[in-house]
């Protein structure tokens, strides 16, 4: 199913870990909305606290005897997204194949998705791919995409929306109205390789 269409990738309540994002100037572009190099940056701060959650019990650390490297990143734009404002990616363990796992996330704001990434992410051992092992394929199931129905979602992703909510630029105080998310900018990113 195209992503765009799914309606679990287009809900927040769908991923297992909640991220709050806080824009910054410097990622405005020319046509005064967030660059997608930006958001591209958002995706990987949250996949990057995905893969502490899931390999370090959340500490930035190096991940113990477990290289993995990204061989594909796919993102959907859907709608532009502004500054100011505190976004919010959910994210979660999308697939998990033999060597390689995905990466699926969301971009977020006042409920309404904003755009969609999966990062394809390869386990390597003396640069070949190799068999995940059973201890990390658990590891990465425990933050599976998308949450099954009855399920807790783990305090972590509760947290992170009360503090994206928390944490939102007031920025009637500093005179700049604060954007509201659109809809429909039509754009559509990259493919996945299906090699």
């Amino acid at each position: 199913m195209d992503p765009r269409r799914d309606p679990e990738r287009l809900s927040l309540a769908s991923y297992p870990l909640s991220h709050p994002v806080q824009a910054r100037f410097s990622d405005l572009d020319g046509n005064g909305h967030l660059n997608n190099v930006a958001l591209a940056s958002f995706y990987e701060d949250a996949r990057i606290t995905l893969d502490w959650r899931i390999f370090t019990g959340g500490r930035p650390v190096p991940f113990d005897n477990f290289t993995f490297v990204v061989a594909n990143i796919s993102i959907h734009y859907l709608a532009e997204a502004r500054y100011p404002a505190t976004y919010v990616v959910g994210c979660g363990v999308g697939r998990i194949g033999t060597t390689s796992f995905v990466h699926s996330a969301g971009l977020f704001r006042d409920g309404v998705c904003l755009g969609l990434c999966d990062s394809i992410l390869v386990h390597l051992v003396e640069g070949r791919p190799t068999v995940i092992p059973p201890d990390r394929r658990a590891q990465m199931e425990a933050l599976a995409f998308p949450v099954r129905a009855g399920a807790d979602a783990p305090a972590e992703a509760e947290a992170g929306i009360e503090a994206a909510a928390g944490t939102a630029v007031d920025a009637g105080a500093v005179g700049i109205p604060d954007q509201p998310a659109q809809a429909g900018s039509g754009l559509v990113g990259s493919e996945p390789d299906r090699r």
